[in-house]
């Protein structure tokens, strides 16, 4: 009996031991995460710069295996990118729901085209800058960017500018006449790039703004790109000049980053900033991204991102009073 006693006192003892040992249900699932594939929002139709600077970062993730599991990017088209963002917005905030957005959710907000903006998510990652570029038709009436803003300061809403209400390019238009008193174009709700692509080759409209990545897809094909909206000539376009060396106060570059629902827990949070991070430090990323879309990294998290995405919203608030169809 006295020997029994010893051995369960024995067994408790290492029972005591080992407990601490044991995770608890909510530490395994925290610790496992992710355990299913991640559902990676593309709030734009297949082809444009947005499309395009997800592709290239799930692919890396995928080959370096920077998550136990793989990331399924869909395309959720529509209202300036608004129907997809809204869907992240409605996911369990379990981190399993993430989104890629540009400017346009700052700016959609702030001219209360959206009820919606980038406070109903938790900011992941700053993943590229992406400068925008005034094209054209090629071969067809206009053939440089002064004759373009000349014109549409003679005759005010005489040319037609196509593009996505309350987007990135319709905020490079709006920089555009910024930079020229008296311009104005008449806006039209088209679509995203491919859209104002095809739209300016079927003449329906007479200009578009667009990335840099995307006037290297498209160059060639009817597009003539007459001016870069940004402080300094693009190495991926580098015969175009910059609006601003042709005289003109017009600048508006395009920002990418990563959300995820609001209220999705930290500890997820970190495990996607870590791997998303990583991946933006690969020199493979940072070449695809320069050659093929003629955007820059610079990479932020945590409260450097909360701030810079706020302190944006506040500087597109007066460009974008009067931001609407006419």
């Amino acid at each position: 009996m006295r020997k029994a006693g010893i051995t369960r006192i024995a067994l408790a003892v290492l029972s005591a031991i080992a407990l601490p040992l044991v995770a608890l249900p909510g530490q395994a699932a925290a610790q496992a995460y992710p355990t299913k594939p991640i559902r990676w929002i593309i709030p734009y139709n297949p082809g444009g710069g947005t499309d395009s600077s997800a592709r290239i970062l799930q692919i890396a993730i995928e080959q370096n295996k920077l998550l136990p599991q793989p990331i399924a990017a869909v395309n959720v088209g529509g209202a300036g990118g608004s129907i997809g963002a809204r869907q992240v917005k409605d996911a369990p905030p379990d981190g399993y729901t993430i989104l890629i957005h540009q400017s346009a959710i700052l700016i959609q907000e702030a001219a209360g085209i959206s009820d919606f903006g980038y406070r109903n998510f938790e900011p992941i990652v700053s993943i590229n800058v992406q400068c925008m570029v005034a094209g054209v038709l090629e071969g067809g009436p206009i053939n440089s960017y002064r004759q373009l803003m000349d014109e549409a300061k003679a005759k005010p809403k005489s040319l037609v500018w196509g593009g996505n209400i309350g987007s990135a390019n319709h905020m490079a238009i709006a920089a555009m006449e910024k930079g020229t008193p008296g311009a104005e174009f008449k806006k039209v709700q088209i679509g995203g790039a491919a859209e104002s692509y095809a739209g300016i080759k079927g003449k329906v409209i007479q200009v578009g703004n667009f990335g840099v990545g995307e006037i290297v897809a498209y160059r060639g094909g009817g597009l003539k790109p007459l001016a870069v909206l940004s402080e300094t000539r693009d190495p991926a376009i580098a015969d175009v000049p910059t609006a601003k060396e042709l005289g003109y106060d017009a600048v508006f570059c395009n920002e990418h980053n990563l959300y995820a629902p609001k209220g999705t827990p930290p500890d997820r949070l970190a495990v996607l900033v870590n791997a998303f991070s990583k991946a933006l430090g690969l020199e493979s990323v940072k070449t695809e991204y320069a050659e093929k879309l003629g955007a820059k990294i610079n990479l932020r998290t945590g409260p450097a991102l909360t701030e810079h995405i706020a302190a944006e919203f506040e500087r597109f608030k007066p460009m974008t009073k009067d931001m609407k169809p006419n």
